[in-house]
């Protein structure tokens, strides 16, 4: 009976724990925008416009649209993405086409992301949004 009643103390505090950890997950649903810095063998050194729309979130776990601008293309180009948040506030963001997204959610609720992607399109992007 002891071993019953400590098990469903255990389970209790194990479910209000999970509780108070998805309570401090930032909602990032929202569209963010910046200004990347970026770098590649074919475009050389250059800055842009990236907005993020992420659509939908639960949890940790989120999906959106990448937008950003194509200087040599003259168009904006868009990609899906899917991504999440570890309790720390670090993001990983993968295209669905290629590529993916490391950073964090910064102290004053900015996002810091890194982007990258080798081979012939090779490209590496830093870029500091803020939710619109």
């Amino acid at each position: 009976m002891k071993r019953l009643l400590s098990a469903c103390l255990l389970a209790i505090l194990a479910c209000f724990a999970t509780a108070a950890l998805a309570a401090d997950v930032p909602n990032l649903v929202g569209t963010w925008e910046g200004a990347p810095s970026v770098h590649g063998p074919k475009v050389g050194f250059r800055t842009g416009k990236l907005v993020l729309t992420i659509v939908e979130q639960q949890g940790n776990s989120f999906h959106g649209v990448k937008t950003y601008q194509v200087p040599m293309a003259k168009k904006d180009r868009t990609e899906k993405f899917s991504g999440t948040i570890s309790s720390g506030g670090q993001l990983f963001i993968a295209d669905h086409d290629e590529g993916f997204m490391l950073g964090d959610v910064t102290k004053t609720g900015e996002l810091e992301l890194q982007y990258g992607h080798h081979g012939r399109k090779a490209i590496a992007v830093h870029v500091i949004l803020k939710k619109k």
